[in-house]
């Protein structure tokens, strides 16, 4: 196959195609492509890899202009486009992955070329023909951690496409991006078809989670990766979306007979018609299971499942209610902070209530009252007891498992009790000497504009060991 209109010259860099932003700063979407094994692409053909990537490029800055961006510039086989939407920025990366992923089916493998694609959200500097800052450095880095014919998400730019795109992703563990402070929690959109580098990638990224994770107790999660559960039950899920009327689907792989049958009992019956527990990612509340197909698949089964999720009310009566002790006042946030130390550290413990006390001291009722509405006895989630401390008896073997099915459990009641609208930060671990590193943040609900919104912060470490 040939191209026209090419030459056998490299690429060079363009400038900057808008001049109104010169001399700015200011926030941006920034996409960042290049091509897998561009050199030796290269090296084996340069003037006909040259013809492909100018028939690729060509139909990229075409779909940018679709979206609403600017072709900043290209260096070599590298792209760099900005967007003012980080919606528009992922919606634009999507259709070039795909339409790329469908062309390639019908092309010689000779005549593909194969692109990675990174997306960051941040502050970006336009300096006369350049564009600087850490959202371009950081995108770049993003675009080498992406799966080949697939898009690498900062969580910056997750938690803003997540609901609008229903985006099916796979979230990592955090990378430190090369010649970048700190390590970064990214999201991989993966390709739409395997390429010829998949397999390598994938080997080479189980090479480097093996070498992080070559001692699970000593592993911190700050995620639980494509795990869910529901009522009291821990899947790994294939698939994630939500429907135009707001019902939820999953798809879950059962490969044991354990798995069928915990899935078979979530059916919806007459009997069985009161919410169960659901929680995904940074996400929890009750579901009703509205619907449920098994189809078989080689040698297992697919579940899918839909729900409707019963989401918790925006209004007062679902906050906690302060409370006057003898000796201070707890305020609805003191009491959200006390039950969300319950759940992460078991702080304070849970207080059996004998209702056949024979002691009775003023003392005794004040923290009967405490621990009522650390339960929250009149809201539909109750917060009773540790979650790590639960768990740990069960998964005690499997050390990161335990740390991820701790953490989706601990979102679950986090988020369902009220206690956070959003959470910004939960990390488990290391594990060590009987007790679990935990480090969490949770931004509370905010009922008026007119109020600042509140933050629960907590660090500690939890004992694995209930000495109740």
């Amino acid at each position: 196959m040939t191209l026209h209109n090419c030459s056998s010259h490299m690429f060079t860099e363009e400038k900057i195609q808008t001049t109104e932003l010169r001399g700015h700063r200011t926030l941006a979407a920034i996409v960042f492509s290049d091509v897998v094994s561009y050199s030796a692409l290269m090296a084996a053909n340069e003037e006909y890899t040259l013809d492909l990537l100018r028939r690729d490029f060509q139909i990229m800055k075409q779909l940018c202009q679709r979206f609403e961006g600017k072709v900043l510039k290209t260096i070599g086989d590298a792209l760099l486009m900005y967007f003012p939407s980080a919606v528009k920025a992922v919606g634009c990366a999507k259709e070039i992955q795909s339409i790329f992923a469908e062309a390639a089916l019908d092309r010689a493998p000779e005549d593909i070329l194969t692109h990675r694609i990174g997306i960051h959200l941040g502050d970006v500097f336009f300096n006369g023909s350049d564009v600087m800052g850490d959202g371009v450095n950081i995108a770049a880095r993003l675009q080498s951690q992406a799966q080949p014919g697939g898009i690498c998400l900062s969580q910056t730019v997750y938690d803003v496409v997540k609901n609008p795109l229903a985006l099916k992703v796979t979230d990592l563990i955090p990378k430190k991006l090369k010649n970048m402070p700190g390590s970064m929690l990214v999201y991989q959109i993966p390709a739409l078809y395997p390429t010829p580098y998949t397999s390598q990638w994938e080997l080479e990224l189980a090479q480097t989670d093996q070498e992080s994770g070559s001692n699970d107790s000593e592993s911190v999660i700050y995620s639980s990766r494509q795990w869910v559960m529901l009522h009291e039950h821990f899947f790994e899920i294939e698939t994630f979306s939500q429907n135009a009327d707001g019902n939820l689907v999953i798809q879950i792989p059962a490969k044991s007979a354990h798995d069928d049958a915990a899935l078979q009992s979530l059916r919806p019956n007459v009997e069985q018609s009161q919410p169960i527990k659901f929680a995904y990612q940074n996400d929890g509340f009750l579901v009703k299971v509205r619907n449920v197909e098994v189809t078989p698949r080689q040698d297992y089964k697919i579940w899918t499942f839909t729900l409707e999720p019963k989401y918790l009310k925006k209004d007062s009566n679902t906050l906690e209610q302060p409370y006057k002790g003898s000796k201070r006042l707890y305020s609805a946030d003191d009491i959200a902070q006390l039950k969300a130390k319950r759940i992460l550290l078991n702080d304070p413990p849970k207080l059996p209530i004998l209702e056949d006390a024979q002691i009775f001291t003023p003392a005794i009722a004040e923290r009967k009252m405490l621990e009522n509405l650390i339960r929250g006895n009149d809201t539909a989630t109750s917060v009773e007891d540790c979650v790590l401390q639960s768990l740990y008896p069960l998964y005690k073997d499997r050390s990161k498992v335990f740390l991820e099915l701790a953490r989706l459990r601990s979102i679950f009641f986090l988020k369902a009790a009220g206690i956070v609208e959003q959470v910004q930060e939960l990390s488990l671990g290391p594990i060590s000497e009987g007790k679990v590193h935990v480090r969490f943040r949770g931004k509370r609900r905010q009922l008026s504009v007119n109020n600042e919104p509140t933050f629960i912060d907590i660090e500690g470490d939890c004992s694995l060991m209930n000495e109740s």
